[in-house]
């Protein structure tokens, strides 16, 4: 659904190589012909940003960080897209269902020249309570043939030098549902992210 009036906002990543250059972005649509019955939705989540929270030490092998969501509302489970720079090491997403059983539904090892979207073979449902909890590990080590400067503390950066662990994933949900009410920060979350 794009309103009437929108404005598009594209996130592009550069990284300075000391060669002039250009680019040409293109943006392509496919337009319905009729009112679609679901709505495919990406959701964004992000391990706290702050630097208590976020702040890989000097020489760490297996720093570990995480964040969750929960379900507001039934969804359809159907895309993942691990994301983290050149320390990145390891992304699980795990379920946490109302019921108490818990499944996990991706982990990877993680490669920055490798960056691979998952498309599941078959959707999971996930019921209204559900958790999505996502841990990932970072290796600030020499052992680690990416690692810019091992010797550095490490935090949360858009450039590739510094961190991010944003876990996304992509649900089907009913076309009427707001894509702001699909997922919250669970109260632990969101009340350390207002410190």
């Amino acid at each position: 659904m794009i309103p009437a009036a929108s404005d598009f906002v594209i996130q592009v990543h550069y990284t300075p190589n000391g060669i002039a250059t250009t680019d040409q972005t293109k943006v392509g649509f496919t337009l319905a012909k009729e009112k679609p019955a679901r709505r495919f939705l990406t959701v964004i989540p992000t391990a706290l940003r702050d630097a208590e929270h976020f702040h890989i030490p000097p020489g760490d092998p297996n720093w570990r960080t995480n964040t969750e969501v929960v379900f507001k509302q039934d969804a359809e489970l159907v895309w993942f897209l691990p994301h983290m720079h050149l320390r990145g090491k390891d992304m699980t997403y795990r379920l946490v269902y109302p019921n108490g059983k818990s499944q996990i539904v991706l982990s990877v090892k993680y490669d920055f020249d490798w960056q691979f979207g998952y498309d599941l073979e078959k959707p999971i449902l996930v019921p209204k309570g559900t958790r999505l909890q996502v841990e990932a590990h970072f290796d600030n080590s020499a052992n680690n043939r990416l690692n810019p400067d091992p010797n550095r503390e490490v935090f949360w950066g858009d450039q590739t030098w510094e961190e991010m662990m944003i876990p996304f994933f992509g649900v089907i949900v009913d076309p009427g549902a707001d894509p702001k009410k699909i997922v919250a920060y669970p109260r632990e979350f969101a009340s350390a992210a207002r410190k």
